[in-house]
């Protein structure tokens, strides 16, 4: 099984998060690539908010990724910051370049997989997190659900795996956040 983790992150949390997913899938000997959504805000980005720039060189050295990606993925596994309640403009740019699936059904039978980060449980993640399902219920994917038991100690949304990342984006992903990429990897992915 070929698994793709597709990500767009600008304050670096929601990379971290695919950066995991990708350790997590490569350390269990799956056949796994990471790749990043094209974004030439990135620098603007940085001149106005630190936290950028702490992954940003990092973030360069991951290759953009194309549509024909999904044809070549059993998972794809799609993560976007949340903006205003919503995926980043960076992400649907992503997913509406798959729209030349959509008439053949290519992409009809692959296995999706969604996480986010949002500023505060209030900032709308879940609804990010429902407008990846979304698209890929449109193109006749499978999403993968996030049991309400992954972590005895922690609630994620059935939707997806969401990180609270602080107004400013600067609270990075915690212990528990990695915990629940490892469990949902191990038995979901």
């Amino acid at each position: 099984m070929k698994i793709s983790i597709v990500f767009h992150s600008v304050c670096g949390n929601t990379y971290l998060m695919a950066k995991a997913f990708y350790d997590c899938l490569k350390k269990q000997g799956k056949e796994v690539s990471l790749y990043r959504v094209k974004d030439d805000d990135l620098e603007k980005w940085a001149s106005i908010f630190p936290v950028v720039t702490e992954y940003l060189e990092e973030m360069y050295k991951i290759p953009v990724v194309t549509p024909e990606a999904m044809l070549q993925s059993d998972h794809i596994v799609l993560g976007s910051p949340t903006y205003f309640g919503n995926v980043s403009s960076e992400i649907k740019a992503y997913m509406d370049s798959a729209s030349v699936f959509w008439v053949d059904g290519k992409l009809v039978g692959k296995k999706l997989t969604a996480f986010t980060s949002a500023s505060n449980p209030e900032g709308g993640g879940d609804l990010c997190l429902q407008a990846i399902n979304t698209f890929g219920q449109h193109m006749g994917m499978i999403s993968i659900p996030v049991p309400s038991n992954l972590l005895s100690n922690k609630s994620f949304p059935a939707y997806g795996l969401i990180h609270y990342s602080g107004g400013l984006g600067d609270k990075r992903p915690d212990d528990h956040v990695y915990a629940a990429i490892e469990k949902y990897t191990q038995n979901y992915i």
